[in-house]
């Protein structure tokens, strides 16, 4: 939940590199577009998408974990 503290914290904040939006995006461009063509096998790897996704967002949690310089629900952090 967010407070009223934080949004006006985070109002004046002007963060230029927050990254790429990878959701939904991290096979299709690291895997050749051939393996997408059959749709049993793109339901497959979707599911796995879905996977990967939730590894690599929770591998950025344990990195605001360990940040001791920000707040431990800090979202903007590449």
């Amino acid at each position: 939940m967010d407070s009223f503290y934080d949004k006006t914290y985070s109002r004046n904040e002007k963060i230029n590199n927050i990254g790429f939006d990878y959701k939904d995006k991290i096979l299709r461009r690291t895997v050749s577009s051939y393996l997408f063509k059959d749709p049993v096998r793109a339901s497959i790897l979707d599911k796995f998408e879905s996977w990967i996704y939730f590894l690599v967002d929770q591998v950025k949690t344990i990195r605001t974990f360990y940040n001791f310089t920000v707040d431990k629900n800090y979202k903007k952090l590449n």
